[in-house]
C-alpha cells in the first residue's frame, strides 16, 4: 500500500480557515535551538535557547478578506492540518507582521508566531 504524503496544508484561525495558496504553507514547529560548547579537546556539550512555533502562508486576496482582521490577530489558536491526516496546533498565536497585499497576483504573505507547536 502506498502513504499518503503532505500535498496539501489548511490553516484555520480560531477555527476560520484562510485562503492559503498550494505549497506556500510552513510549519515550524519551535522546541530547542541546540549550539555546540567546545574546547581545546572538542565537543564538550551543547546549550540549549528555546524557539518559538511559526505558521506561515501565502493567502489569496479578495473582497471577503478582512485585512485589519488579520494584522490584529493575538492570542489565537492556529492549526495546521495536512492533507496526510497530521494536525499540529500554535496557541496563544499572534500575527507576526502586517499583512502587505500586493495588486497584480492578489496575494499576500501570513506569519503566525506563537508557543511550541503540538502536534495532536
Amino acid at each position: 500500500m502506498a502513504s499518503k504524503y503532505l500535498g496539501r496544508a489548511f490553516i484555520r484561525v480560531n477555527g476560520t480557515t484562510l485562503a492559503s495558496l498550494p505549497g506556500s504553507a510552513k510549519l515550524n514547529p519551535g522546541g530547542y535551538e541546540r549550539t555546540p560548547v567546545t574546547g581545546d579537546f572538542g565537543f564538550l556539550g551543547y546549550t540549549e535557547k528555546p524557539m518559538h512555533g511559526e505558521v506561515e502562508c501565502e493567502i489569496a486576496i479578495n473582497g471577503d478578506t478582512d485585512i485589519a482582521a488579520i494584522n490584529s490577530t493575538v492570542d489565537a489558536t492556529v492549526t495546521f492540518e495536512a492533507d496526510s491526516g497530521q494536525v499540529w496546533i500554535l496557541r496563544n498565536a499572534a500575527n507576526a507582521s502586517p499583512v502587505n497585499p500586493q495588486s497584480g497576483d492578489g496575494k499576500a504573505t501570513v506569519k503566525f508566531i506563537g508557543a511550541a507547536v503540538e502536534q495532536v
